[in-house]
């Protein structure tokens, strides 16, 4: 990759570019030779604040325009929250590496409480994430759940004014704004199932970018790549979004792949839950066998009611 300019489309939050300086560095530590020019991008779904992601498009919304960037040859890369990026990819591009995975599990921040089960009756906890509402709600069904939009910085500031007794955030997106002083308690996976992806970064690039593709595969982190590929399968066989709760969470260790999974209705009346462990190799199988199962438990209900009834959300 010599004396080339490598353009890198990134959203302009600061977690945001955050991740994109800890893959910058990775690259340049690769080939030191390499320039690097940063695409900022401001984003639809960093534009919409007042609403909550599920009836405004999902995920999807925040990565749109930096895959334009690249379709439109404004950036030869892309990074990805992969718990942002869809399970299907836009064919011309494609996911060029994902990156070693982060704490993938969310954080309670509270200045107040020290734990979920500390959270008095009543307390009012910040988030707009179905799937962590739906949990939490099965949890402790005595608490106030309401909205939480903004980036990090100003999901704090909400909590810090008063607005909230507690919120839930990722603990990766803390940790690399070097906020981990602000976690109270890192949920453990049995009360909040993480999101397919979260804790993870992923870098995309078009198709035919033969030299992209090669020099930046060597960015992948094969354990994570084969717990996030895992995930994305029983989602992908869920053909989920935001619009519904869905958690997935893999983990391997000494070959073997634990994969956990749930969906829930928004309302948090019905949640389905189920696991698989199998052979590192198998992983996709597990995600598309752990689906069909939850599908046949009455899955397919929950989504066809969603898809029927607007009025499902909570």
């Amino acid at each position: 990759m010599q004396n080339k300019t490598l353009r890198i489309a990134t959203r302009k939050s600061p977690l945001a570019l955050a991740q994109t300086n800890y893959v910058q560095k990775k690259i340049l530590s690769l080939y030191p030779e390499i320039k690097i020019k940063l695409v900022p991008i401001v984003t639809h779904g960093d534009n919409i604040l007042n609403k909550s992601l599920s009836k405004i498009g999902g995920k999807g919304l925040f990565i749109k325009e930096l895959e334009y960037a690249l379709l439109e040859n404004k950036a030869d890369i892309a990074i990805h929250s992969m718990k942002d990026l869809p399970v299907n990819i836009t064919k011309e591009l494609c996911l060029v590496s994902i990156c070693k995975r982060g704490d993938a599990l969310d954080a309670l921040v509270s200045n107040h409480y020290k734990s979920i089960n500390q959270l008095p009756k009543g307390a009012v906890v910040g988030t707009s994430s179905l799937r962590r509402q739906c949990q939490l709600i099965t949890y402790r069904p005595d608490l106030i759940i309401l909205p939480l939009r903004g980036n990090i910085e100003t999901r704090i500031a909400k909590l810090d004014k008063g607005q909230y007794d507690a919120i839930i955030l990722a603990t990766e997106g803390l940790n690399r704004l070097r906020l981990k002083n602000r976690i109270t308690q890192v949920i453990p996976a049995e009360l909040s199932l993480p999101s397919c992806g979260q804790g993870a970064i992923g870098i995309q690039s078009r198709l035919h970018d033969k030299k992209i593709l090669f020099f930046l595969s060597q960015l992948n982190h094969n354990n994570t790549l084969l717990e996030i590929n895992t995930e994305r399968a029983f989602c992908r066989q869920l053909e989920s979004g935001c619009q519904i709760p869905i958690g997935s969470y893999a983990i391997l260790k000494k070959n073997k792949i634990w994969l956990r999974g749930l969906i829930g209705s928004p309302n948090g009346k019905i949640i389905l839950k189920g696991e698989r462990i199998g052979w590192y190799n198998t992983g996709e199988k597990m995600g598309y066998s752990l689906a069909k199962e939850l599908l046949n438990n009455g899955a397919k209900n929950i989504l066809n009611n969603l898809y029927k009834n607007h009025s499902y959300y909570i």
